[in-house]
Order: structure tokens, then sequence, then C-alpha cells
């Protein structure tokens, strides 16, 4: 497959795939809209909406480098392929029609690339929204092959790979209905590197509606059959790696949570360090400290009471970048 070469400023395609989601696609677009980096094509592939979604993207097209179609297709991981069919980009990502991007994540991504080019997948760090409006930030490990195939999870939203990888491995499982992504992350660190960049990158929605939470058995049972598709070991063997991946990941991100806070409470900020564009929001603020300590403790750290007291709109604000 034949692609644009590399520029000074690629071009990132991001591609959207989206079903009845119109309560949420324009906040979507927005984040895209709205990047602080200019050179972007975004791929909206819609499965035949009967809600407002439709209207949105017509009133959208023509703002800003937005092409979509929308037709019935077999769900949102066969609509994922059929726009990185279309993409152009040398930086590839999909983004969920009910997330966002923070208004500083692709040149974060491009910056990324370019000071690494042996990596050919990053991740970054994630921001919560709860369903009352809670922002919350959830820290990411740095990148484990044996952890993400036996225990963790990458970030989704905040996912950007190379145009390369995606010509040498494909493209998503398409029989695979919740967890194709975990897959394409595991199929791609089999020969290639992965590197996470200590930046939040994205938001991601947490609703009823939202396909982890409407179909977890399944959603269980998909996972377990990657994951022993995609490690070995006995079953006492493999519980124990299981234990020290956990707990490396575990100590792994209180130290980060540690470095954060001390950033936080120092003021010391340099442009360009790890999560300067979030740290030099005027509006930014903590939750009380008795509050964040309790984040450290094992017992709470799947919630990550980290909370932030931010307005979403505070935090996509675009214009102090």
């Amino acid at each position: 497959m034949d692609n644009m070469p590399e520029q000074s400023e690629p071009l990132v395609s991001i591609i959207t795939p989206s079903f009845n989601q119109g309560k949420f696609i324009e906040r979507t677009l927005l984040s895209v809209k709205d990047q602080v980096y200019s050179n972007i094509e975004h791929i909206v592939i819609d499965g035949g909406s009967t809600d407002n979604t439709l209207r949105i993207l017509e009133r959208y097209e023509g703002s800003y480098n937005l092409r979509w179609l929308s037709e019935p297709d077999r769900g949102m991981y066969q609509a994922i392929n059929k726009g990185l069919a279309q993409a152009k980009g040398t930086i590839l990502a999909y983004l969920n029609s009910d997330d966002l991007y923070l208004p500083w994540a692709i040149t974060s991504a491009v910056e990324y690339f370019k000071v690494h080019p042996e990596v050919d997948m990053l991740y970054g760090d994630l921001v919560k929204l709860t369903e009352n409006g809670e922002l919350r930030l959830l820290f990411s490990p740095p990148f484990d092959p044996e952890y993400v195939r036996r225990v963790g999870f990458l970030p989704q939203p905040t996912v950007f790979w190379r145009y390369s990888l995606y010509n040498e491995i494909g493209g998503f499982k398409e029989e695979l209905k919740f967890i194709a992504d975990c897959d394409y992350w595991m199929r791609a660190a089999k020969d290639h590197k992965v590197g996470k960049t200590n930046e939040f990158l994205a938001v991601e929605r947490d609703h009823p509606e939202a396909k982890r939470f409407t179909g977890t058995a399944e959603l269980n049972r998909e996972l377990i059959s990657v994951r022993r598709e995609h490690s070995a070991g006995g079953r006492v063997s493999g519980f124990l790696i299981e234990a020290w991946h956990r707990l490396k990941a575990f100590i792994a991100v209180r130290c980060l949570m540690t470095k954060f806070l001390f950033k936080y409470y120092t003021g010391y900020i340099k442009p360009g360090s790890c999560w300067s564009n979030i740290l030099s929001r005027d509006a930014f603020r903590l939750t009380s400290l008795p509050k964040l300590l309790l984040t450290f403790a094992p017992g709470l750290s799947r919630k990550n009471p980290m909370k932030v007291k931010l307005t979403l709109d505070e935090l996509m604000e675009k214009e102090s970048l």
C-alpha cells in the first residue's frame, strides 16, 4: 500500500466510528477541529445512524478537514478498518464518538514520534469524565508487553501509531466485538517498539451506553481468549507472572503520581516537560491533599480518586497553549 512520505509536519489521520451518538459526537468533532496541530484529516465512519448524528456531520463539513460516510456495517472495528483504508496520513489513530482529544494531543504525539524514530506506537495518560461531570486523572505505567498481554490495558483514546505499522500488521480483527484494540496492541508489540509519553492526551467519557458497560460478560470472554492467544505459561506460573506485573505497574504508577504531585505543588513546570500542558492550565486544581493521598492506597488503585477541580470546558480551552 502506498502512502504519503514523511514531512516536517506529517499528516495525522483520525478515524471515528459512530452509530447513534448524536448526543456526544459534536463535542468529539470539536476536539479534533480545535487541535493546536493543523495537518489533520478526520474520517468519520457512521453505521447508518437514525438520530441527529448525520445532521451534525453535515453542519461541520467544510469547517475543517472532515469527511464522512454513513452506511450499515458489522460493528465498530469494521468501521475503523474502513476509515484506515481511506487514510492518507503517516500517523494514525482512532477516537470513539463519545471521547475527546485534549487540545495539545496531536502535537504531543507528533513531537514524540519525531524525537523517538524507533517507536511505532505510543500512548499517554488519560482523563476520565464521569457520569456526574467529574474529571479524574488516570496514569498509565511505562510499556511492558507482558503486562498488556496478561493483565493490563493501554488507554485506547491516547494511542497513536505509524502508518508503516498498519501497513505491516493490517487492521483490526472484525470478528471481535469488544477488545480488538487490545488484540491490536499485542500484535503490534510483537515486532515493534511501543512508547509512552507522560502527558495527558485524551478524555474518555463514562456513560451507561458505552460498549465496555453494555456487554461485560462477552467482553470478558473475548479478553480471556485473546490473552490466551498472546501469552504462554501454566496455571501456577501464569498466576505468579500476573501478580508480578501487577505489582510492577502499581509501583510505576505511584512513582508517576508522586512526580506529578511534586510538579503541581512546587510549580516546577517547564514548557514541554512531563504533563506541562495540563499543569499549566490557569484553572487547574486538584482535590484536597488528604483525598490525594488516598489515591496511593492499594485498595483504591482501581478507582483512582485523583479528582480535578476543573470543568471540561476549562480543560478543553486552547487559547493559553
